[in-house]
């Protein structure tokens, strides 16, 4: 299986990045990390994590206040549609699905 982000999921990723990395950047490298467990976690079990409609899904990560926002356009393929900060405007990442 596959796993991509959309533009607009990796413009949210780099943001989220440097904030914590400008906090302090052992603390950046561990959101990042936090990122890739939950990438791994998605990737071995796609259905596991609650559904936000019809077809996407959200995982949250650890320690951070953040989750993936994510859908299968096709099987073998998640991709990304955003990396959500769960205080913030939580339904934002509507607007970029169809």
């Amino acid at each position: 299986m596959r796993l991509t982000y959309t533009t607009e999921a990796r413009l949210d990723l780099a943001e989220a990045t440097s904030y914590y990395k400008s906090c302090h950047q052992e603390l950046g490298r561990e959101f990042f990390q936090r990122i890739q467990s939950a990438e791994e976690d998605i990737i071995h079990y796609p259905e596991a994590w609650r559904s936000l409609g019809v077809s996407y899904r959200r995982k949250l990560l650890q320690k951070f206040p953040y989750g993936l926002v994510y859908h299968l356009p096709e099987p073998d393929w998640v991709e990304v549609v955003a990396v959500m900060h769960l205080h913030r405007e939580p339904d934002y990442w509507r607007k970029r699905t169809p």
